[in-house]
């Protein structure tokens, strides 16, 4: 449970500095020089303190973590490219469908009581529809179907890569290494987008890795964190519960974006993510009694 709640604060700063670094530098730039810093640190950490986790790892249960990061990876790319227009706000609304999805797959496919989930899962899809009905008021881009899609496939990827992690743990899988694998994948997968640039974008590189390079190191330094901690939670439960702990992760990113970012708010969507949160907590009430 504490390596859960440690893993929900670090993921809302991380997201909350996203934000900023995104305002000043090239989403590839940035995903790319985090990666290869939490690659960095994750080599590092496994030489000093495991040296021998190579050897434990079959090739099968190598590609196995790869298909997780690689999921991942995707995920960060779609949610990158949405909270470039879209707001924190919106970000922490969209994550809590990651829940909705992985709640669906328990129910088809690992024997959960459905009924057990339906009181939650009503009270999530009312509040969504308010918060959805309500930014249709706002001056914002929330609204902007693109920002949405984006979001939406965040979501699926996030969901699907938690839930082949969580299978790969089973299998008493290091999380230390799947955290090293998915930055690896991050960081390759980044740099091909780097290359694929324009050249107007290229030229401009240096400026933006001094501007925002103190930031993308406090980045790698936190999302490393998160992710160790949050695997090595996911490692001792299920993807549902794993998901449903990191509520605090969406309404801490949400009280980031009227913080720090003064983005607006009215009275229904309070209300709309009030609800929300009342049906994850309901479904977590529940998932502890399966």
């Amino acid at each position: 449970m504490i390596y859960l709640l440690l893993s929900v604060v670090l993921y809302a700063l991380n997201n909350l500095l996203w934000k900023k670094v995104l305002q000043q530098t090239n989403s590839w730039l940035a995903m790319t020089l985090r990666a290869l810093l939490t690659t960095s640190i994750g080599i590092i950490i496994i030489l000093f303190f495991a040296p021998n986790m190579l050897n434990q790892i079959s090739w099968n249960s190598f590609w196995r973590i790869t298909i997780a990061s690689v999921l991942g990876t995707f995920g960060l790319i779609c949610m990158l490219s949405a909270l470039q227009k879209g707001t924190l706000r919106q970000l922490g609304i969209f994550n809590l469908l990651t829940i909705a999805f992985t709640v669906t797959y328990l129910l088809l496919f690992e024997k959960f009581n459905v009924f057990d989930f339906v009181s939650g899962t009503i009270l999530i899809m009312v509040g969504f529809g308010i918060y959805v009905f309500q930014i249709q008021k706002l001056p914002t881009n929330e609204s902007n179907s693109k920002t949405v899609i984006y979001y939406i496939l965040m979501s699926l990827f996030f969901a699907s890569s938690g839930l082949v992690h969580w299978y790969n743990f089973k299998q008493s899988i290091s999380p230390l290494f799947s955290v090293v694998n998915q930055e690896v994948i991050v960081f390759l997968v980044g740099g091909i987008g780097l290359i694929a640039q324009p050249k107007s974008v290229k030229e401009h590189w240096f400026q933006s890795m001094i501007k925002s390079a103190n930031l993308v190191f406090v980045m790698a330094v936190l999302i490393f964190a998160a992710v160790w901690t949050g695997f090595l939670g996911l490692k001792i439960t299920n993807p549902l519960l794993a998901s449903l702990l990191p509520l605090a992760t969406p309404v801490l990113t949400i009280l980031f974006g009227a913080l720090f970012f003064k983005e607006k708010w009215n009275k229904k969507i309070g209300l709309a993510l009030f609800i929300i949160a009342i049906g994850a907590y309901v479904l977590h009430l529940n998932l502890n009694h399966q």
